[in-house]
């Protein structure tokens, strides 16, 4: 296979940036009863027949099939580059049941044509219909990134179209329209009688040469398992196709709504552009091919480890418990629920240089989940502003913790171990030097313990990098960022509340002078509990 065929095979590792195609081939459940298929299989597919309604219209993709949402612009206009000047591209695989055609093997090289011709790049109305108008802000700007890419280095479908009605058209448009209309891809079918040989097909064929992630090859072979339904109800805000349908209706709606209120509290405001300019970011990164993440988090939070069956949920109960557990271990650290701590996630969350932590995310989760087990919330709050203080000074450490021990589970119990020893040592009235002198005798962080913090970017270069810019906004957040009027710690846009300075029960009046901001946590809980403490008990610092 040529260089060039290569650079079109489906891509496993689900790219940060993939535009969204989904919409373009619908999913259908693969093993769904249909009558007998009897013709005889088409060798080509061109763009005469992807232009026929009744032919793209027959496209499916299995319901088990990754997200058609891997490709970044520069790759659909790749593909469609080489689709009209002839270069070599993959066959598609297909098997042929009944009235639909499963694309087994070809998903993203199909929908980047039809996306071409429907100039719908996963914001125009196949992708609104689809996704019930829920299109996340980041979609839409991936989309009309990729309409200009297309339109300076190809020229839209409608353009190709009319070129034959006016003697103005583009030269290089004049050529490939008679490319256009003559070229194909290959088509192979799987010979395989039933669903499950198709099936079995799928995933063999998907193992070379590019191979499907292990996480998603576990939801996709699990893709009707609690996990799995889960975890995509929340990936999609609770739209998009319903891996759940077979439930009660009432189960359906439940699970949609959760599914959508998670998603809001993990990435909503949407991220913008790097570097990091506002922080009003959101806590759960980009919104965008998260899969991996958001199975990693409904696992954790329902006690699934990496190595347990996912099993079936035959009537959603299951599913809905996972996104209800889910929901409120979300609540203890972002939104204005009551319980809420309001974590700023420039700080938990994100790097210095403003990329979004996964494995950070899973293990502040598990830190707070330990602490309030064990009633330590209130003590948390009293040294909060030093914990952040000393989590931004030292915010290099989870980085290198990552790199040293491997990814995800690998190094998530040395990350709460981290947090939980610097806890430790607050609560015991060291400062920033003892702690990390008490950390090096752990070989896991010995090597973090450096006279000064490593800063963002080179010294030898004339110009700031990226993240040198994001690195400086951080630090300006820590200097001036607005702070809970309680705990003096920083505060986040989604989880803000109004507290009354003189609690309204001791008379404390609506006016401005005695109003303040505050997390959610610090406003009900805390401020209450340090109310009736006893003039002895340590009180807030």
């Amino acid at each position: 296979m040529s260089e060039m065929s290569y650079s079109f095979g489906e891509v496993s590792n689900m790219a940060a940036n993939g535009v969204n195609l989904d919409a373009l081939i619908p999913r259908e459940d693969f093993a769904a009863p249909t009558t007998p298929y009897k013709g005889t299989p088409i060798g080509t597919i061109g763009m005469g027949m992807l232009r026929e309604e009744f032919f793209a219209q027959s496209l499916r993709k299995p319901d088990f099939q990754r997200e058609t949402s891997n490709w970044t612009p520069q790759k659909i206009v790749d593909l469609i580059a080489a689709f009209l000047d002839g270069d070599l591209i993959p066959a598609i695989i297909l098997w042929r049941s009944g009235q639909y055609v499963f694309v087994i093997d070809g998903a993203h090289r199909l929908s980047a044509l039809l996306a071409w011709i429907y100039d719908d790049y996963g914001d125009k109305s196949r992708s609104m219909n689809y996704f019930q108008n829920q299109v996340p802000e980041e979609q839409q700007k991936l989309a009309e990134q990729t309409r200009k890419l297309v339109e300076a280095n190809i020229g839209t479908y409608a353009s190709y179209v009319d070129s034959s009605k006016t003697q103005y058209a583009n030269e290089k448009i004049k050529e490939r329209v008679g490319m256009m209309n003559s070229n194909s891809f290959v088509a192979q079918w799987v010979p395989a009688g039933d669903a499950l040989g198709a099936e079995n097909s799928f995933f063999k064929i998907n193992q070379a040469p590019t191979p499907v992630d292990p996480i998603e090859k576990r939801i996709l072979r699990g893709r009707r398992s609690a996990t799995a339904i889960a975890t995509r109800a929340i990936n999609r805000a609770g739209a998009g196709h319903k891996y759940w349908a077979e439930f009660s209706s009432e189960n359906q709606g439940e699970i949609e709504k959760a599914g959508k209120a998670i998603y809001e509290a993990l990435y909503l405001p949407p991220m913008g552009g790097l570097p990091i300019k506002s922080s009003d970011v959101p806590v759960g990164g980009r919104g965008y091919s998260s899969l991996p993440f958001i199975f990693d988090l409904v696992n954790l939070v329902n006690g699934i480890g990496p190595k347990d069956p996912l099993l079936v949920d035959p009537d959603g109960d299951k599913t809905l418990q996972f996104l209800q557990a889910a929901q409120r271990r979300l609540e203890r650290v972002t939104t204005t629920s009551p319980a809420s701590l309001g974590l700023h996630p420039l700080v938990y969350f994100y790097t210095r240089g403003g990329a979004f932590q996964p494995v950070a995310f899973l293990a502040v989760l598990q830190v707070v989940k330990k602490l309030a087990d064990k009633g330590k919330l209130d003590e948390f709050t009293r040294v909060r502003r030093s914990f952040e203080d000393f989590l931004v000074a030292r915010k290099e450490a989870f980085t290198l913790i990552v790199k040293n021990l491997g990814a995800g589970h690998r190094s998530r119990p040395a990350l709460e171990d981290f947090m939980t020893l610097a806890l430790e040592g607050l609560w015991a009235g060291k400062v920033e030097t003892e702690i990390i002198e008490g950390m090096t005798a752990d070989n896991r962080f010995r090597f973090f313990a450096t006279p000064a913090p490593i800063r963002e970017g080179s010294g030898g270069k004339r110009n700031f990098s990226t993240s040198t810019k994001s690195a400086a906004f951080v630090s300006e957040l820590v200097q001036n960022g607005a702070r809970c009027g309680i705990c003096d710690g920083l505060l986040h846009r989604n989880s803000m509340t109004t507290d009354h300075i003189e609690r309204k029960v001791d008379g404390g009046g609506a006016h401005s002078g005695n109003a303040q901001i505050a997390h959610p946590y610090c406003n009900t809980t805390y401020k209450e509990n340090d109310a009736k403490r006893l003039p002895s008990q340590p009180a807030l610092l």
